[in-house]
């Protein structure tokens, strides 16, 4: 990092304890029409160490603005799930039973939504000030080829990560995907570009395989003191999603990679999954009460049936149903499937089936953690292998666990 960068950073960091400072303020005036913190105070200074400690450990790269404003948010809304859940941990662990939960809460709440309207308005800021060709770091892209075409895709579209592409350097400018005008030299031209076009960046498109030339550019762009980055070209293998992470030294490339493999997304739908489970469990248990009598009283067996079904990552568990079909203990009728009118549905059955409700016990798979309010049917194992056989890719609906409701 540069001196102007650990500038900028020191500048936010100031930013952000001048708004926690004015949302703990604005939470006692709220609660007690007056600013007289009182024995409060002490919240204060753990809420800013505890912010400093996260910001810095996980996102200070946050305060630059070389990245959309949703990437933005998306930071921020990690920085505060993390940000809460050290600090309601703290007031768990140290008994602070004296002080107003509005108060430490409300200053959180208060402090998210004046940090994000003030980056917001920044950046409106940012946007016309780029627009109007300001605050714009002058890149050179090498290679124009597919990866190059990308990069120019991605600049052009959010003017607000601040960078103008000043040319390409492309030793086949021929079969170039990017315009023809901005291609202008060859990689045995950087030197000279750098100098004559006073370059700031330099971003790598070229494939891995050019391990001559990568070594060569990276050599001559240091030796101007200039940053420089690579945009690696897996996706012209893997043509698919994917997310990278490190084993030990050795970076991993994850196939197919999606939103949940992310912790703290993994711990944000856990925790709606949880409220919303135990929600509905105790909102309609007078229903629950109402159809298992129902159920039982219609007709001799369980209140509860649990097929097996196939989950996260190909494991087995037991989906809890309300019984709705007479008890059958033939084995080859578990792979038989529901028909319209089928003779072993009772008549509370069929009711229960016409609503769905005969699914509600399956909240409390979602609470025990087999299940999600929202994701794929979980399907029979002999189902699941028949469909792995006749549809590609199937069966990655197990990289996430089975939903109540879901888009089949």
């Amino acid at each position: 990092m540069n001196e102007k960068g650990f500038t900028l950073v020191w500048v936010f960091l100031v930013y952000d304890i001048l708004i926690i400072i004015a949302s703990f303020l604005g939470s006692i005036y709220l609660k007690y029409s007056s600013f007289e913190a009182g024995e409060y105070i002490i919240i204060l200074p753990l809420v800013i160490v505890i912010w400093m400690l996260v910001v810095l450990t996980f996102t200070s790269q946050n305060y630059y603005f070389r990245e959309g404003v949703v990437q933005r948010i998306k930071n921020q809304i990690v920085d505060f799930i993390i940000f809460t859940g050290i600090v309601s941990s703290l007031v768990l662990v140290l008994e602070l039973k004296l002080y107003s939960r509005l108060v430490l809460f409300g200053t959180i709440l208060m402090f998210f939504v004046l940090r994000n309207s003030g980056f917001i308005l920044l950046y409106r800021y940012l946007a016309y000030m780029r627009a109007n060709g300001r605050h714009m770091k002058r890149l050179l892209v090498i290679g124009a080829g597919r990866i190059g075409y990308e990069v120019l895709n991605y600049v052009k579209t959010d003017i607000t990560i601040g960078y103008s592409i000043v040319g390409f350097l492309d030793d086949n400018p021929d079969t170039a995907n990017v315009p023809r005008e901005m291609i202008i030299g060859r990689t045995e031209d950087l030197n000279q570009v750098l100098v004559e076009h006073k370059i700031e960046q330099v971003i790598l498109a070229i494939p891995l395989a050019a391990t001559s030339q990568i070594a060569s550019a990276i050599e001559t762009v240091e030796f101007h003191g200039l940053r420089i980055g690579m945009v690696p070209d897996y996706y012209r293998v893997v043509e698919r999603s994917f997310d990278t992470h490190n084993l030990g030294n050795l970076p991993i490339i994850t196939i197919r990679g999606i939103a949940l493999d992310k912790i703290a997304n993994q711990a944000l739908k856990r925790a709606f999954d949880i409220l919303f489970s135990l929600s509905v469990i105790v909102l309609l248990s007078p229903v629950f009460l109402v159809i298992a009598l129902l159920v039982k009283s219609g007709s001799k067996g369980p209140v509860l049936y649990k097929p097996v079904r196939v989950g996260l990552g190909g494991k087995e568990f037991k989906c809890w149903k309300f019984r709705s079909m007479l008890v059958d203990d033939d084995p080859n009728h578990t792979q038989r499937s529901t028909v319209a009118g089928d003779s072993r549905i009772t008549s509370i059955g069929a009711v229960l089936r016409k609503r769905s409700l005969d699914e509600l016990p399956q909240f409390f798979n979602v609470l025990f953690g087999d299940m999600s309010v929202v994701g794929p049917r979980p399907h029979r194992t002999f189902l699941n292998e028949d469909m792995q056989k006749k549809v590609e890719g199937y069966m990655l609906r197990h990289y996430i666990k089975p939903g109540i409701t879901g888009w089949a």
